[in-house]
Formats: C-alpha cells, structure tokens, sequence
C-alpha cells in the first residue's frame, strides 16, 4: 500500500524541509542568477530514485493499525532544493537544483509476521511508480522556459500538477489490477511494465493484461 502517492500535492516531505506544499514548496523563492549562471549549467537532477528498497527502510510492527487492511505501507515525499532561476536572452529556465525523493520513515511500516519477499515486491513497485513520475517531472522542467520568472514558475507548477494526477491515477490502478501484491500474474506484469519504462526512459503506463491475468 502506498500512503500519499501523488509526488506533487499530497505527499508530505520529511522534516527538515521546505513547505509541505509541494505545488509549492520552494517555487516562491526563487533566486534569480541572472547573467552569472553558466550558460551550460544543468538544470533540475533527481536524486533518491531508483534504488532497491528493503524491509530495513520499514518500521517493524506486530500487528495492523486499526483500520488497516494490509500489511505494508509505504510513504514518500518530495523536497526541492533551493530554486534557481537562470536568465538567458531574454527567457528565463530552472538551474542547477536536486529535486529529491525520500522515504518517509514514520509512515512506511511493515507487519513483522507478513514480511515477504512477494510483499517487498509490491511496494517496490509504489516507490518505483512515483520514481518514474518525479523522474518525467523533472525531465519536463528542464525544457520549460519563461519570458519571466513567475511565467516559468506558473509553468513548473502546472507540470507538477500534471504528474502529481499520472502518479496518482498509476497507483490506484497497481493496486487495483494487482489486488494490492495479491495477484501474482497481475503484479508480475506490473514489475515487467515498470522495468521496461525505467529501461528505455518512456513514460509509464498501466501494463495490458491478458484475459488470463
């Protein structure tokens, strides 16, 4: 189970760290280079993702919390770096800054008793989704330009918003399609699905299933 799968508005960063707001976080600050910057200076990198999770990255508990009906929960967050704004012949882009990705400790837990390898799988494969949705998000702001600053701001934040709505929308079809990890055939087309988008850089999307799955 993924809690707060959306990398862009719901998902809570972890202390210390800029505001909560993610469609925000940062975005209002910007400090502007002007013409110091390189004009080669790289813009946004992602940092955090991919790597392999294990259950040393959850919180050891004997039983569910009330309410829950799973065995693992995962949570992630998003923390910007401290924006920079580049200005180069008139248009304005984002310059060297990390956007990254993190774990959550106080809310990824795991049930001691449920702990399988079948189970890891299926919450590597929340983080790896949202992974893939902060790695397109970033990709896509390195090629926004503005003719002002607050344009370019307006623009990063609509791109937020844009994969915010794709990791959200992924995660609750996984966990549909796959029955939260419960059905083998499913999640194993799901992990297929993810490696191959991780491979060739294209964007995800929901596997097709066969009538069998």
């Amino acid at each position: 189970m993924c809690d707060n799968p959306s990398p862009a508005r719901n998902n809570r960063p972890v202390p210390p760290g800029p505001s909560p707001d993610i469609a925000h976080a940062g975005f209002g600050s910007a400090q502007s280079q002007g013409a110091a910057a390189s004009p080669g200076q790289p813009g946004p990198t992602l940092i955090g993702w991919p790597r392999q999770l294990t259950w040393s990255d959850f919180r050891d508990i004997q039983s569910r919390p009330r309410g829950e009906s799973e065995d693992a929960r995962i949570s992630m967050g998003f923390r910007p770096g401290r924006v920079r704004v580049v200005e180069e012949e008139s248009e304005h882009r984002l310059g060297e800054m990390e956007f990254e990705m993190v774990l959550n400790a106080a809310g990824s837990w795991a049930v001691v008793s449920a702990k399988t390898t079948e189970l890891l799988a299926h919450e590597q494969g929340h983080f790896d989704i949202v992974g893939l949705c902060y790695r397109d998000l970033t990709a896509e702001a390195r090629t926004l330009r503005g003719r002002s600053r607050n344009r370019l701001l307006l623009a990063m934040r609509r791109v937020m918003r844009e994969h915010d709505q794709r990791a959200e929308s992924l995660t609750r079809e996984y966990d549909t399609q796959t029955e939260h990890g419960r059905n083998q055939a499913n999640q194993q087309a799901w992990q297929r699905q993810i490696a191959a988008c991780r491979q060739s850089g294209m964007h995800l999307t929901a596997p097709q299933l066969s009538a069998a799955e």
